[in-house]
């Protein structure tokens, strides 16, 4: 490339032809179609606590032998994260009080 041409990039990039508003509005409709969610999917799953706990197991055991995917630092981060949501899982399964307890029997 020549300086002329680095110069005038926006020249040859730009085109001939400037977007109308109308072709502007066409644009955006499309996109947003697009991001509509097809109805043959079904609702999304609710995965629990106990579910999310088995998943990063499976994910942390997965990168722990496959190095050369991750690094040691994103591993750590995954670690933390199960650690976090199995905090989360002890907290939301203690019994708050003997009321509680025998009004789930």
């Amino acid at each position: 490339m020549d300086v002329e041409e680095f110069l005038h990039i926006d020249d040859y990039l730009k085109g001939n032809e400037e977007l109308t508003d109308d072709d502007i509005i066409s644009m955006v409709k499309s996109n947003n179609s697009e991001l509509e969610i097809d109805p043959n999917e079904g609702p999304l799953e609710v995965i629990s606590t106990k579910g999310a706990l088995g998943h990063l197991d499976d994910l942390i055991s997965f990168f722990k032998y496959s190095s050369d995917v991750i690094d040691s630092n994103e591993l750590n981060m995954l670690q933390k994260l199960r650690h976090r949501v199995l905090k989360s899982h002890i907290n939301n399964s203690k019994q708050i009080t003997l009321d509680n307890f025998v009004q789930t029997l």
